[in-house]
């Protein structure tokens, strides 16, 4: 993959919150967003107003996720036929990976990340599906009980929202990097407007942090940035409206606006530090 031109389009962004009066200043990256039509939007933390819309070709159905695999650094998208491709983010050009072994039918109103420690994708949906893919084969795995994917999405027993259906529409796990060893996932549900930690990710448990603050649409994308330093910065986009996100206390702070305002998003992917 080419990152040239993606480079390029990375600028400055300051941004402060307040954690237990520490300062925390966001981060610096490339943001790419998905839309209708299987259309890539980038554009730059510092400047969203500035996106650059770009067709990805050659897709069968409809691209419902997108991530960066830090094992290889390229770019994966899983459309609603469950066909999972490489993209090259500067043409749209996908080229077919595999086919999932069991249907997910999340839509778009899920997540989907790469776990970089296990080097597998999870897919989250706000039907509770939750599954663990090999992109390369497109096996999907099952956590022994023989029912295909990991166990479902559910609130644990002790968390104040114990008991209410999950809506988990979007997914971002925290070091993604080559090698990481450790890695946390985190997910928001769109009704709750809530941040919240999936822990162990493939039993499906969902611990609640706090409320963002903000009413997201059920269409939303969220990914986790990793600076140099293995500090991680979360962002979020809901209709038009950036959002970074303080992955402590689950604030969501608006950037601006992307582009004009015309986009609505259901998928997010950040610039993987190098």
């Amino acid at each position: 993959m080419r990152f040239g031109k993606l480079i390029a389009f990375v600028s400055a962004l300051s941004l402060v919150a307040t954690l237990a009066a520490t300062k925390v200043e966001a981060a610096e990256t490339l943001l790419i967003g998905l839309t209708d039509g299987n259309t890539l939007v980038q554009f730059n933390s510092a400047q969203p107003a500035l996106a650059k819309p770009i067709q990805v070709t050659d897709v069968s159905g409809t691209l419902i996720g997108i991530d960066f695999r830090p094992a290889n650094g390229l770019l994966y998208g899983l459309s609603d036929q469950n066909i999972l491709y490489t993209i090259d983010p500067e043409t749209g050009k996908a080229t077919q990976v595999s086919i999932l072994s069991t249907p997910f039918t999340g839509g778009i109103n899920s997540g989907v990340d790469f776990n970089p420690a296990a080097d597998r994708l999870r897919l989250v949906g706000s039907n509770d599906q939750n599954f663990r893919v090999n992109v390369d084969t497109g096996a999907v795995a099952d956590e022994g009980d023989g029912i295909p994917g990991d166990r479902n999405l559910a609130y644990a027993t002790t968390d104040i929202n114990t008991g209410k259906d999950p809506n988990i529409t979007a997914a971002g796990y925290t070091n993604s990097v080559v090698g990481a060893t450790t890695t946390r996932l985190y997910n928001i549900d769109t009704t709750l407007d809530t941040l919240v930690i999936q822990d162990p990710p493939n039993n499906g448990t969902l611990f609640t942090v706090g409320s963002l603050g903000v009413d997201f649409g059920p269409r939303t994308g969220f990914d986790i940035f990793v600076d140099r330093n293995g500090v991680n910065y979360g962002f979020a986009v809901s209709n038009s409206v950036l959002y970074a996100i303080d992955l402590a206390i689950a604030k969501a702070t608006p950037v601006g606006v992307v582009g004009t305002g015309r986009f609505t998003f259901f998928g997010l992917v950040a610039l993987r530090s190098r």
